[in-house]
């Protein structure tokens, strides 16, 4: 008898391949390369949320745009603030949360052969949205990412 695969089945799939992902990142396989941040983009920068804290978000579409926004919050973390906002959505995973639309935008690994690529500045994130706390003058990126 055959077993349906679950939910939880095909993120737990979902999650290992994207850490593979970024396990071929940290021994020497290049990572995307993160499409240079202007001061136009910093300044067309959208206000989003409420809160004390401020920091900057941009989401570069794999067409070539670049979206910004200067997300007020009260959470720690990114992820935290992001879903609390609307911006990014995922699915919970043993491996934390894997983002699958950034802006109403997908990037599903298995639906599309892309994903979501999350940098801090201008480095490729080795931790997740999830994980990372916010730290105030540093720009967090998602960019579509094709596999």
């Amino acid at each position: 008898m055959k077993k349906k695969a679950t939910g939880k089945t095909l993120a737990a799939v979902i999650a290992l391949l994207m850490i593979v992902l970024v396990l071929l990142a940290a021994c020497g396989t290049e990572a995307p390369a993160t499409p240079a941040t202007t001061e136009n983009d910093l300044a067309a920068a959208q206000e989003i949320g409420e809160g004390a804290t401020v920091f900057n978000f941009q989401m570069f579409d794999g067409e070539g745009n670049v979206l910004s926004w200067n997300v007020h919050t009260d959470e720690t973390t990114v992820g935290a603030a992001l879903l609390g906002v609307g911006l990014i959505e995922g699915e919970n995973s043993d491996f934390g949360l894997m983002v699958s639309h950034v802006n109403g935008v997908r990037a599903d690994f298995v639906e599309d052969d892309a994903y979501w690529a999350f940098y801090i500045d201008d480095d490729f994130a080795m931790v997740g949205v999830d994980a990372t706390d916010i730290e105030e003058g540093v720009t967090y990126k998602f960019i579509y990412t094709p596999a």
